[in-house]
């Protein structure tokens, strides 16, 4: 019966724990992580406050979505951009098909200032970073690696204005086999156990019966 009981609480504490979580890392400056395997593909002629575009090394879409319309100014290479010329609301980056292991791209800005990064999906949810400056020398690397997202919006502040955000490349998350909740391991633990007690006491009646 003592096992049982101590059987009993190891679920009980499996069953509350709460699942760990991954932090996606921010670095700045080309080449500053590993390149993702794949260019961001957009076509001109799209505008609105959603556009698409596509991956050139793997299957799904990738929409990017702001406030503000939105215009592409060329084909082939990201490069997306405000219709009047000047971005200064959020801009989201969505991988419609999956997760997104690794996202790099440039802020290409027409004024000094700042920017913070909010990150929606895998186990990246809900990460919001500390503030990173941008200059308006067009060249504004930012990587995110490590972990898992669905999506990321840039928030510019401090008097930053933007002229496109470009060259985005990113590494679609391979994706994981499904691995039971700790209420599930919780309750298949007690179900082991009460299995293995109810034919341990079984047996004891038998014995019982067998020598009375």
């Amino acid at each position: 019966m003592r096992n049982f009981s101590k059987l009993a609480l190891a679920a009980l504490l499996i069953g509350t724990s709460v699942p760990a979580s991954a932090a996606v890392t921010i670095c700045l400056g080309g080449g500053c992580a590993a390149q993702p395997d794949s260019n961001v593909l957009l076509n001109t002629g799209q505008t609105g406050t959603s556009v698409q575009g596509t991956l050139n090394n793997a299957p799904g879409t990738v929409t990017l979505t702001s406030t503000e319309s939105l215009s592409l100014p060329a084909n082939g290479a990201a490069r997306v951009r405000a219709t009047d010329g000047i971005l200064n609301n959020p801009l989201t980056f969505s991988f419609d098909d999956g997760l997104i292991s690794a996202l790099e791209f440039n802020i290409n800005a027409l004024t000094d200032g700042d920017v913070f990064f909010t990150f929606a999906g895998g186990d990246s949810d809900g990460q919001v970073t500390s503030l990173y400056d941008i200059g308006s020398n067009g060249q504004n690397f930012f990587n995110a690696f490590n972990g898992t997202f669905k999506s990321v919006t840039m928030t510019f502040g401090d008097g930053a204005t933007v002229q496109d955000v470009r060259q985005f490349r990113m590494t679609a998350a391979t994706p994981m086999a499904a691995v039971p909740e700790p209420a599930t391991w919780a309750m298949m633990l007690f179900g082991f156990g009460a299995i293995g007690f109810g034919m341990r006491r079984r047996r004891s009646d038998t014995l019982r019966v067998r020598f009375a």
